[in-house]
């Protein structure tokens, strides 16, 4: 808040304040000479502590002391002895002295009065500025709130009272004139969410200092909105707990990111489409040329061998010649393997929770919209592994994901995923479990292999990919099936030896 500089009501000049009393105490002294002269009535203390209140308000202390004194000395000279003598006889001791002390009560509470005139007239134009400057700053809150599709709120949990901004009703799509309790809120919220929300709001209440999270809000029009909200508790003055936070609106945000990643999908199965096609392409075109010299050996050599003499040298050549295309053909397959792996990359020591972290942040929105609870089981001081960190996050990656798919269907039980690492022997090991529908003991046997999936629509190269990545690292890969619902699927791979030493 800004600090304002208030220029205070200034007092007269000295010599105004004090030409001032001179007149006013003279001007009540006249007036009640002529009053008494006209009209038989004597109120001079009266006139004088008028013009001695008058004074004391408009010139300020000294002024009206001067006042004082020149109304008692006029008291003095024409009430108490009309002579004109200035000598005070003993019995008008106490007159005189009574004048001075009720002229002397009227200054100071006159002074009193002026003095609280000033201040509640300070007050009063800092409390107008400062006013004036919040409602100005509220005007930009509101306006930023606005611009930013933000809206604050606060949340007193002991009394459970609620406050919106302006914003954050627009974002909610709440009349204003509604106050907004938790049923309300409840009831707007997503039935998918509100569980989630409920869960964040226990967190809350329990003491947890950050909350950071999305739903998804039902509007009026019946459409659907995505809010991601943020809070931290706070302690007032008066010892009570507050949730204060902010509330915004995403949902344009969020259809970007869908649609952005509809067209990642998109170009990610026209790419593998394209890649498929170009590995067919090349092996009938490699894989031809050594197949038709081994059939055209195979030939020659049955021909030699047909005669009536045969021709073992010739049928030896043919043997030879055929041997040699069968590992033409096998080089060509060697080379298609390392072009669908992309060639080995940058194998350096480093540590597989890294990049178990890093795979989950890759995942964060695959996990909100899968509704899974994901929990990390990671082993503290692992050893290092030395491997390429691209290749092995894909294979982290494509585990999670191949779990996340196989609960999909899971309807009537927690969408739990669980990702370990743990040192075994001198293996890192890797571990993603589901509670998924599991594995079928029929199809144990071909997780693995290519082209091989149990998923509508798959292609079945994920898990084979996985396993030439961990198996070119030295390492294996397993899954088996879960005591309970789900399955685990898991690597390992040997530990860095410099680590170890």
């Amino acid at each position: 808040m800004s600090t304002f500089r208030l220029r205070r009501w200034s007092s007269p000049p000295a010599f105004l304040g004090y030409g001032v009393a001179i007149l006013s105490v003279t001007a009540a002294l006249g007036t009640a000479q002529l009053l008494e002269a006209y009209f038989k009535s004597t109120p001079t203390v009266s006139l004088f502590l008028c013009a001695i209140m008058f004074v004391a308000w408009f010139g300020g202390l000294r002024p009206s002391l001067l006042a004082v004194a020149l109304a008692a000395t006029y008291f003095t000279w024409f009430m108490v002895e009309p002579s004109g003598s200035i000598a005070i006889v003993g019995r008008d001791v106490p007159r005189v002295l009574l004048f001075v002390v009720t002229s002397l009560f009227v200054v100071s509470l006159s002074a009193a009065q002026r003095r609280n005139a000033l201040e509640l007239a300070r007050v009063n134009k800092a409390l107008l500025a400062e006013n004036a400057e919040r409602r100005r700053v509220e005007a930009y809150l509101d306006e930023a709130q606005t611009l930013s599709r933000t809206g604050c709120f606060g949340w007193r949990m002991a009394s459970n009272d609620v406050f919106w901004s302006k914003e954050g009703y627009r974002v909610l799509d709440i009349d204003l004139n509604r106050q907004p309790t938790f049923d309300l809120l409840l009831e707007r919220v997503h039935p998918d969410d509100r569980g989630h929300l409920q869960t964040e709001l226990d967190k809350a209440v329990q003491g947890e200092p950050y909350l950071d999270y999305e739903v998804r809000w039902l509007t009026s029009s019946g459409g659907t909105k995505h809010l991601h909200i943020r809070a931290h508790r706070m302690k007032l003055q008066s010892g009570e707990d507050e949730l204060v936070g902010a509330i915004m609106d995403v949902s344009e945000t969020r259809l970007a990111q869908e649609a952005l990643h509809a067209t990642e999908v998109a170009l990610a199965h026209a790419a593998r489409v394209a890649t498929l096609g170009e590995m067919s392409a090349s092996i009938a075109h490699e894989v031809n040329q050594p197949l038709a010299g081994i059939v055209t050996n195979g030939e020659a050599g049955l021909r030699w061998l047909d005669r009536r003499q045969p021709e073992l040298g010739e049928v030896r050549a043919a043997i030879e010649r055929t041997i040699r295309d069968a590992k033409r053909a096998s080089e060509v397959v060697q080379r298609l393997r390392a072009l669908a792996r992309k060639a080995p990359g940058k194998r350096l020591p480093l540590d597989l929770n890294d990049v178990i972290a890093d795979s989950i942040a890759l995942l964060q929105r695959e996990i909100q919209n899968h509704r899974i609870v994901l929990k990390a089981e990671l082993a503290t001081a692992l050893p290092q592994v030395r491997a390429d960190r691209i290749e092995l996050q894909q294979v982290v990656i494509n585990l999670m994901v191949n779990g996340m798919q196989a609960m999909e269907p899971v309807a009537d039980r927690p969408r739990h995923l669980v990702i370990r690492s743990a040192v075994e022997a001198d293996q890192a090991v890797v571990a993603v479990q589901d509670a998924g529908i599991g594995l079928e003991p029929a199809t144990m046997a071909r997780l693995f292999s290519p082209f091989f999936t149990t998923r509508d629509g798959g292609l079945g190269l994920g898990l084979s990919i996985c396993r030439s990545i961990v198996e070119s690292h030295g390492g294996r890969i397993w899954a088996s099936p879960n005591e309970g619902p789900g399955a685990t699927f898991g690597f390992a791979l040997p530990i860095n030896p410099e680590t170890m030493a």
